[in-house]
Protein backbone atom coordinates (compact mmCIF):
# COMPACT_ATOMS: atom_id res chain seq x y z
CA UNK A 1 0.00 0.00 0.00
CA UNK A 2 2.51 2.39 0.78
CA UNK A 3 4.32 1.73 -2.59
CA UNK A 4 1.22 2.55 -4.18
CA UNK A 5 0.89 5.86 -2.10
CA UNK A 6 3.96 6.83 -3.58
CA UNK A 7 3.44 6.24 -7.16
CA UNK A 8 0.16 8.04 -6.47
CA UNK A 9 2.54 11.21 -5.24
CA UNK A 10 4.94 10.88 -8.18
CA UNK A 11 2.02 11.28 -10.51
CA UNK A 12 0.83 13.93 -8.62
CA UNK A 13 3.68 15.55 -8.88
CA UNK A 14 4.15 15.03 -12.44
CA UNK A 15 0.74 16.19 -13.31
CA UNK A 16 0.29 19.48 -11.49
CA UNK A 17 3.77 20.14 -12.00
CA UNK A 18 5.12 19.73 -8.79
CA UNK A 19 2.81 22.54 -7.33
CA UNK A 20 2.92 21.93 -3.78
CA UNK A 21 -0.55 20.06 -2.53
CA UNK A 22 -1.72 17.68 0.33
CA UNK A 23 -4.28 14.66 0.33
CA UNK A 24 -7.01 13.91 2.61
CA UNK A 25 -8.46 10.34 3.08
CA UNK A 26 -12.20 10.34 2.15
CA UNK A 27 -14.71 7.64 3.39
CA UNK A 28 -14.30 5.01 1.12
CA UNK A 29 -17.15 2.64 -0.27
CA UNK A 30 -17.74 -0.98 -1.23
CA UNK A 31 -15.26 -1.13 -4.07
CA UNK A 32 -11.53 -1.41 -4.06
CA UNK A 33 -11.39 2.19 -5.08
CA UNK A 34 -10.09 4.64 -2.38
CA UNK A 35 -10.23 8.54 -2.65
CA UNK A 36 -8.61 11.77 -1.37
CA UNK A 37 -8.96 15.36 -1.59
CA UNK A 38 -6.13 16.64 -3.01
CA UNK A 39 -5.56 20.58 -1.32
CA UNK A 40 -4.06 23.07 -3.59
CA UNK A 41 -3.67 26.36 -2.64
CA UNK A 42 -7.26 27.80 -2.35
CA UNK A 43 -8.30 25.33 -4.97
CA UNK A 44 -9.52 21.07 -3.90
CA UNK A 45 -10.05 18.23 -6.11
CA UNK A 46 -10.73 14.56 -5.47
CA UNK A 47 -7.98 12.38 -6.45
CA UNK A 48 -9.06 8.49 -7.60
CA UNK A 49 -7.00 5.74 -6.62
CA UNK A 50 -8.71 2.95 -9.18
CA UNK A 51 -6.00 -0.66 -8.48
CA UNK A 52 -5.68 -1.95 -12.45
CA UNK A 53 -5.99 -5.42 -11.19
CA UNK A 54 -9.26 -4.43 -9.56
CA UNK A 55 -10.67 -1.27 -10.55
CA UNK A 56 -10.14 -0.41 -13.99
CA UNK A 57 -10.76 3.39 -15.06
CA UNK A 58 -11.55 3.22 -18.65
CA UNK A 59 -15.30 1.68 -18.40
CA UNK A 60 -15.59 5.18 -15.31
CA UNK A 61 -14.48 7.66 -18.49
CA UNK A 62 -16.52 6.23 -21.46
CA UNK A 63 -19.87 6.36 -19.28
CA UNK A 64 -18.71 9.75 -17.90
CA UNK A 65 -18.44 10.78 -21.39
CA UNK A 66 -22.30 9.43 -22.13
CA UNK A 67 -23.15 11.27 -19.59
CA UNK A 68 -22.04 14.33 -20.20
CA UNK A 69 -23.27 13.93 -23.72
CA UNK A 70 -26.98 13.74 -22.17
CA UNK A 71 -26.68 16.67 -19.68
CA UNK A 72 -26.33 14.23 -16.27
CA UNK A 73 -23.98 15.97 -14.34
CA UNK A 74 -20.84 14.31 -13.00
CA UNK A 75 -17.63 14.96 -11.92
CA UNK A 76 -15.21 16.77 -14.58
CA UNK A 77 -12.19 14.72 -14.90
CA UNK A 78 -9.31 16.66 -14.49
CA UNK A 79 -6.41 14.06 -15.35
CA UNK A 80 -6.30 10.52 -15.62
CA UNK A 81 -3.82 7.51 -15.90
CA UNK A 82 -5.73 4.34 -17.15
CA UNK A 83 -2.55 1.99 -16.99
CA UNK A 84 -1.85 2.91 -13.33
CA UNK A 85 -5.37 3.58 -12.37
CA UNK A 86 -5.07 7.49 -11.03
CA UNK A 87 -7.23 10.51 -11.71
CA UNK A 88 -8.04 13.86 -10.61
CA UNK A 89 -11.48 14.95 -10.47
CA UNK A 90 -13.85 17.88 -9.59
CA UNK A 91 -14.37 18.46 -6.24
CA UNK A 92 -18.34 18.90 -6.03
CA UNK A 93 -18.07 19.06 -2.01
CA UNK A 94 -19.72 16.76 0.99
CA UNK A 95 -23.27 17.65 0.58
CA UNK A 96 -24.60 14.10 -0.25
CA UNK A 97 -28.45 13.16 -0.80
CA UNK A 98 -28.10 10.79 2.16
CA UNK A 99 -26.66 13.82 4.64
CA UNK A 100 -29.73 16.03 3.36
CA UNK A 101 -32.69 14.35 4.01
CA UNK A 102 -31.64 11.69 7.20
CA UNK A 103 -33.73 12.33 9.38
CA UNK A 104 -35.77 14.68 8.04
CA UNK A 105 -39.79 14.28 6.42
CA UNK A 106 -40.73 13.28 3.38
CA UNK A 107 -42.24 17.14 2.79
CA UNK A 108 -38.45 18.88 3.32
CA UNK A 109 -37.13 15.38 1.01
CA UNK A 110 -39.58 15.99 -1.91
CA UNK A 111 -37.57 18.64 -3.15
CA UNK A 112 -34.16 17.26 -3.19
CA UNK A 113 -35.88 13.64 -4.55
CA UNK A 114 -37.35 15.62 -7.60
CA UNK A 115 -34.09 16.44 -8.41
CA UNK A 116 -32.82 12.88 -8.27
CA UNK A 117 -35.80 11.82 -10.03
CA UNK A 118 -35.16 14.59 -12.77
CA UNK A 119 -31.20 13.53 -12.96
CA UNK A 120 -32.46 9.95 -13.60
CA UNK A 121 -34.61 10.94 -16.34
CA UNK A 122 -31.64 12.06 -18.01
CA UNK A 123 -29.77 9.13 -17.46
CA UNK A 124 -32.29 6.50 -18.89
CA UNK A 125 -32.25 8.78 -21.94
CA UNK A 126 -28.69 8.38 -22.46
CA UNK A 127 -27.18 7.39 -25.89
CA UNK A 128 -25.49 4.62 -25.11
CA UNK A 129 -22.77 4.42 -28.03
CA UNK A 130 -19.81 2.23 -26.47
CA UNK A 131 -19.32 -1.29 -27.83
CA UNK A 132 -18.17 -2.39 -23.66
CA UNK A 133 -21.01 -1.52 -22.45
CA UNK A 134 -22.34 -4.42 -20.04
CA UNK A 135 -26.37 -6.16 -19.87
CA UNK A 136 -27.78 -6.85 -16.48
CA UNK A 137 -28.82 -10.54 -18.57
CA UNK A 138 -29.91 -13.86 -17.12
CA UNK A 139 -26.36 -14.77 -16.16
CA UNK A 140 -25.71 -11.83 -14.45
CA UNK A 141 -28.64 -11.36 -12.42
CA UNK A 142 -28.25 -15.00 -11.40
CA UNK A 143 -24.63 -14.08 -10.13
CA UNK A 144 -26.00 -11.46 -7.74
CA UNK A 145 -28.24 -14.24 -6.81
CA UNK A 146 -26.23 -16.86 -5.62
CA UNK A 147 -24.50 -13.72 -3.27
CA UNK A 148 -27.41 -14.01 -1.27
CA UNK A 149 -27.38 -17.56 -1.04
CA UNK A 150 -23.60 -18.10 -0.49
CA UNK A 151 -22.79 -15.46 1.66
CA UNK A 152 -25.87 -14.81 3.31
CA UNK A 153 -27.68 -17.92 4.16
CA UNK A 154 -24.59 -20.21 4.11
CA UNK A 155 -21.87 -18.33 5.28
CA UNK A 156 -23.53 -15.49 7.68
CA UNK A 157 -26.65 -17.11 9.00
CA UNK A 158 -24.85 -20.80 8.71
CA UNK A 159 -28.03 -22.54 6.99
CA UNK A 160 -27.71 -25.91 5.27
CA UNK A 161 -30.38 -26.10 2.58
CA UNK A 162 -32.45 -29.25 2.17
CA UNK A 163 -33.09 -31.00 -1.72
CA UNK A 164 -36.23 -29.62 -1.45
CA UNK A 165 -35.03 -25.70 -0.39
CA UNK A 166 -32.90 -26.28 -2.74
CA UNK A 167 -35.55 -26.82 -5.52
CA UNK A 168 -37.36 -23.76 -3.97
CA UNK A 169 -34.57 -21.38 -4.31
CA UNK A 170 -33.71 -22.11 -7.93
CA UNK A 171 -37.54 -21.68 -9.09
CA UNK A 172 -37.58 -18.32 -6.97
CA UNK A 173 -34.50 -16.76 -8.73
CA UNK A 174 -35.69 -18.19 -12.33
CA UNK A 175 -39.25 -16.33 -11.26
CA UNK A 176 -37.32 -13.53 -10.32
CA UNK A 177 -34.96 -13.10 -13.55
CA UNK A 178 -37.65 -13.97 -15.92
CA UNK A 179 -40.18 -11.52 -14.69
CA UNK A 180 -37.62 -8.62 -14.66
CA UNK A 181 -36.14 -9.68 -17.91
CA UNK A 182 -39.70 -8.66 -19.71
CA UNK A 183 -38.98 -5.21 -19.30
CA UNK A 184 -37.66 -2.62 -21.58
CA UNK A 185 -34.24 -1.64 -21.57
CA UNK A 186 -31.99 1.23 -21.13
CA UNK A 187 -29.09 2.61 -18.99
CA UNK A 188 -28.91 1.22 -15.89
CA UNK A 189 -26.65 3.27 -13.17
CA UNK A 190 -27.14 -0.11 -10.91
CA UNK A 191 -26.55 1.71 -7.82
CA UNK A 192 -28.63 4.67 -7.60
CA UNK A 193 -29.00 5.66 -3.98
CA UNK A 194 -28.46 8.58 -1.51
CA UNK A 195 -24.93 8.36 -1.08
CA UNK A 196 -24.30 8.13 -5.45
CA UNK A 197 -25.90 11.51 -5.24
CA UNK A 198 -24.31 15.25 -4.48
CA UNK A 199 -26.11 18.11 -3.98
CA UNK A 200 -24.89 21.49 -6.06
CA UNK A 201 -26.89 24.34 -4.06
CA UNK A 202 -25.15 27.27 -5.92
CA UNK A 203 -26.21 30.58 -4.27
CA UNK A 204 -27.03 32.50 -7.79
CA UNK A 205 -28.86 29.64 -9.50
CA UNK A 206 -31.19 26.48 -9.56
CA UNK A 207 -29.95 23.71 -7.31
CA UNK A 208 -29.18 20.12 -9.08
CA UNK A 209 -27.91 16.94 -8.65
CA UNK A 210 -24.39 15.29 -9.80
CA UNK A 211 -24.10 11.70 -10.02
CA UNK A 212 -21.13 9.59 -8.21
CA UNK A 213 -20.06 5.86 -8.85
CA UNK A 214 -21.46 4.92 -12.32
CA UNK A 215 -18.39 3.16 -13.66
CA UNK A 216 -20.59 -0.17 -13.63
CA UNK A 217 -23.65 1.06 -15.35
CA UNK A 218 -24.98 -1.54 -17.81
CA UNK A 219 -28.24 -1.99 -20.27
CA UNK A 220 -30.98 -2.93 -17.36
CA UNK A 221 -34.67 -2.77 -16.72
CA UNK A 222 -36.42 0.92 -16.83
CA UNK A 223 -37.04 0.39 -12.65
CA UNK A 224 -34.17 -0.74 -11.42
CA UNK A 225 -32.32 2.69 -10.48
CA UNK A 226 -35.80 3.79 -9.23
CA UNK A 227 -35.72 1.17 -6.79
CA UNK A 228 -31.94 1.53 -5.76
CA UNK A 229 -33.31 5.29 -4.62
CA UNK A 230 -36.43 5.11 -3.34
CA UNK A 231 -36.40 1.45 -1.83
CA UNK A 232 -32.49 3.09 -0.51
CA UNK A 233 -30.86 0.32 1.69
CA UNK A 234 -29.79 3.29 3.89
CA UNK A 235 -33.07 5.67 4.43
CA UNK A 236 -36.51 4.18 4.52
CA UNK A 237 -39.61 6.20 3.90
CA UNK A 238 -43.30 5.49 4.28
CA UNK A 239 -44.83 3.57 1.84
CA UNK A 240 -47.64 6.25 0.50
CA UNK A 241 -44.65 8.84 -0.14
CA UNK A 242 -42.85 6.20 -1.83
CA UNK A 243 -45.53 5.36 -4.41
CA UNK A 244 -46.26 8.58 -4.43
CA UNK A 245 -42.77 9.13 -5.95
CA UNK A 246 -43.02 6.26 -8.24
CA UNK A 247 -46.18 7.72 -9.84
CA UNK A 248 -44.76 10.77 -10.28
CA UNK A 249 -41.54 9.29 -12.47
CA UNK A 250 -43.89 6.99 -13.69
CA UNK A 251 -45.92 10.24 -15.14
CA UNK A 252 -42.93 12.07 -16.77
CA UNK A 253 -41.56 8.87 -18.73
CA UNK A 254 -41.13 10.16 -22.37
CA UNK A 255 -41.97 6.31 -23.78
CA UNK A 256 -43.82 4.12 -20.79
CA UNK A 257 -43.16 1.31 -23.98
CA UNK A 258 -46.80 0.36 -23.44
CA UNK A 259 -46.81 -0.88 -19.65
CA UNK A 260 -49.80 0.43 -17.21
CA UNK A 261 -48.90 2.11 -14.12
CA UNK A 262 -49.83 -0.96 -12.33
CA UNK A 263 -47.49 -2.51 -14.36
CA UNK A 264 -44.32 -0.81 -13.99
CA UNK A 265 -45.27 -1.01 -9.96
CA UNK A 266 -44.97 -4.47 -10.25
CA UNK A 267 -41.84 -4.43 -12.42
CA UNK A 268 -40.00 -1.94 -9.42
CA UNK A 269 -41.24 -4.30 -6.83
CA UNK A 270 -39.14 -7.33 -8.63
CA UNK A 271 -36.45 -5.78 -9.59
CA UNK A 272 -36.07 -4.61 -5.71
CA UNK A 273 -36.86 -8.33 -4.54
CA UNK A 274 -33.93 -9.45 -7.05
CA UNK A 275 -32.24 -6.25 -5.78
CA UNK A 276 -32.44 -6.80 -1.86
CA UNK A 277 -31.18 -10.13 -1.90
CA UNK A 278 -28.28 -9.26 -3.48
CA UNK A 279 -27.38 -6.96 -1.55
CA UNK A 280 -27.73 -9.20 1.71
CA UNK A 281 -25.37 -11.12 0.17
CA UNK A 282 -22.99 -8.47 -0.71
CA UNK A 283 -23.34 -6.89 2.72
CA UNK A 284 -22.23 -10.22 4.43
CA UNK A 285 -19.55 -10.49 2.04
CA UNK A 286 -17.68 -7.25 3.02
CA UNK A 287 -18.04 -8.40 6.57
CA UNK A 288 -16.81 -11.49 6.02
CA UNK A 289 -14.35 -11.69 3.18
CA UNK A 290 -13.41 -7.45 3.83
CA UNK A 291 -13.64 -6.51 7.18
CA UNK A 292 -16.41 -4.19 6.21
CA UNK A 293 -18.86 -5.20 9.49
CA UNK A 294 -20.58 -1.71 8.98
CA UNK A 295 -22.97 -3.00 6.39
CA UNK A 296 -24.01 -5.58 8.69
CA UNK A 297 -26.32 -2.38 10.74
CA UNK A 298 -28.46 -1.90 7.20
CA UNK A 299 -29.09 -5.74 6.59
CA UNK A 300 -32.65 -5.34 8.81
CA UNK A 301 -34.43 -2.74 6.88
CA UNK A 302 -32.47 -5.05 3.08
CA UNK A 303 -34.74 -8.02 4.32
CA UNK A 304 -37.45 -6.31 5.62
CA UNK A 305 -37.87 -4.83 1.89
CA UNK A 306 -37.66 -8.43 0.61
CA UNK A 307 -40.07 -9.69 2.87
CA UNK A 308 -42.52 -6.92 3.05
CA UNK A 309 -43.10 -7.36 -1.04
CA UNK A 310 -42.54 -11.31 -0.95
CA UNK A 311 -45.53 -11.23 1.49
CA UNK A 312 -48.03 -10.07 -1.18
CA UNK A 313 -47.03 -11.90 -3.89
CA UNK A 314 -49.21 -15.14 -4.39
CA UNK A 315 -46.40 -16.61 -6.97
CA UNK A 316 -43.56 -16.32 -4.33
CA UNK A 317 -45.56 -17.00 -1.10
CA UNK A 318 -43.42 -20.99 -0.77
CA UNK A 319 -40.06 -18.48 -0.69
CA UNK A 320 -41.97 -16.55 1.82
CA UNK A 321 -42.75 -19.14 4.10
CA UNK A 322 -39.02 -20.33 3.56
CA UNK A 323 -37.72 -16.67 4.67
CA UNK A 324 -40.27 -16.44 7.76
CA UNK A 325 -39.62 -20.31 8.85
CA UNK A 326 -36.19 -21.07 8.04
CA UNK A 327 -33.87 -17.58 7.98
CA UNK A 328 -35.70 -14.81 10.30
CA UNK A 329 -35.22 -17.18 13.44
CA UNK A 330 -31.96 -17.44 12.75
CA UNK A 331 -31.30 -13.88 11.48
CA UNK A 332 -32.86 -12.66 14.51
CA UNK A 333 -30.34 -14.79 16.98
CA UNK A 334 -27.40 -13.43 14.69
CA UNK A 335 -28.07 -9.76 14.33
CA UNK A 336 -29.19 -9.59 18.19
CA UNK A 337 -25.98 -11.64 18.93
Amino acid sequence: MLTRQNTLHTWLDRVIKNTSFSLTPLAGDASFRRYFRMHQGNTTYVVMDAPPNKEGLLSFINIAGMLHDAGVRTPAIIAFDLEQGFAVLEDLGDALLFSRVFNTSPEQAYPYYSLALESLHQLQACRTHTPTLGVFDDLAMMTELQLFRTWFLERWLGITLTQAEEKLLHHTMRTIVQDIQRQPQCLMHGDYHSRNLILIEPAATTPSVAVLDFQDAVMGPFTYDLVSLLKDVYLEWPETTRLQWVHAFYDRLPDTHGWSRAEFQQGFDMCGLQRHLKILGIFCRLDQRDGKSSYLRDLPLTLNYALAYLKHNNALLPFYDFMQTRVCPVFGEKINA
